[in-house]
């Protein structure tokens, strides 16, 4: 996985095994435990023509999403290091299944560079962050716009009674400011990294950070944008599909409100689904959603976005051979 010397090959291959072995347990047992909620367990007697005529749309999304996401990858190494697009889309792959089994998919970035020159990974896993910068930042500006849509059209929040949304949308503003500077000042972000004396290390690999252009920056912010409405969209059309009762404003509103949360709660390991599963319910059964529609769309966006693509990856990660990109600095 690490491009070991050829006497370590036997440790090589136990780290494959371990990421896929790892990953597929974890999902088995995800599938399970969804098996035995009352949503799930009637999802195949109630779901009819027209939920299953949108799979194979929800699935091309699906793809259509994590082939943007390698086009941020891509983009992001220009300068670094020259890979073609299926290499691009492979280490996407691979990176989700590393994700998988790590606190809010923060390994992503491990299976990624897997796939690169060992003297080159150290300042790729730098020039990754103004793509993990830039997708948060568009995640926190959907979401307030979902707070907005749902007070103006009337709904309700969760918070409704306790506080007034300004105490939500304010700091929302302010952290969308803040990660935007971020993006587009990136030595202001190289700086905030290299504070702990520990990271000091990577003085030298973090300048690729610092490379990125502000036009690329704006491309990746860009592919941001799209790769949310994307992944956005598909949930709206299963709601649309599993729980009409909700609404297309309801849906439209509360689903960057339940992306923003969810992004904000930490997750560990396979945790994500449960946690998504439980914001939604909490947001939408009070637009009159029925609470096993939630569950059983949220399950299905978790398992075309998330566990198709971690399979595709473990498997790649253990048996592909990787082709070497060329190192272009």
């Amino acid at each position: 996985m690490w491009s070991l010397p050829s006497r370590r090959f036997p440790l090589n291959v136990l780290l494959r095994w371990g990421v896929f072995a790892l990953a597929c347990a974890l999902l088995v047992q995800h599938l399970l435990v969804a098996q035995g909620t009352p949503g799930m367990a009637s999802t195949s007697v109630d779901w009819d023509l027209r939920v299953w005529a949108l799979l194979p749309v929800v699935v091309a999304l699906g793809a259509f999403n994590w082939w943007l996401e390698s086009r941020k990858w891509k983009l992001l190494l220009r300068g670094i290091a020259a890979v073609d697009g299926m290499g691009a889309l492979r280490a996407t792959l691979t990176g989700t299944a590393v994700g998988l089994i790590t606190p809010n998919r923060t390994g992503e970035f491990l299976g990624r560079i897997a796939h690169l020159p060992s003297d080159v990974r150290s300042r790729a896993a730098f020039a990754s962050i103004p793509g993990s910068v830039a997708q948060f930042a568009v995640t926190l500006a959907a979401g307030a716009f979902g707070i907005l849509l749902l007070m103006v059209t009337g709904k309700a929040l969760p918070w409704t009674g306790i506080f007034p949304a300004t105490v939500v949308l304010l700091p929302l503003a302010f952290s969308i400011g803040i990660v935007l500077v971020l993006l587009f000042r990136p030595r202001w972000t190289r700086s905030l990294l290299l504070g702990p004396a520990f990271m000091r290390r990577f003085r030298s690999a973090s300048v690729a950070m610092v490379a990125v252009e502000p036009s690329v920056a704006r491309q990746v912010l860009a592919l941001s944008m799209l790769r949310y409405g994307t992944f956005t969209l598909q949930f709206v059309l299963l709601l649309m599909a599993l729980a009409p009762e909700l609404g297309v404003l309801s849906a439209w509103g509360a689903v960057p409100v339940v992306f923003l949360i969810t992004s904000l709660v930490p997750t560990a390991m396979l945790t994500e689904l449960g946690v998504r599963g439980s914001v939604a319910v909490a947001l939408l059964v009070p637009l009159h959603a029925e609470a096993w529609h939630v569950v059983s769309a949220s399950f299905v966006l978790w398992a075309v976005n998330l566990a198709l693509p971690a399979l595709l990856g473990a498997v790649i990660l253990l048996f592909a051979r990787v082709r070497r990109p060329v190192v272009l600095a």
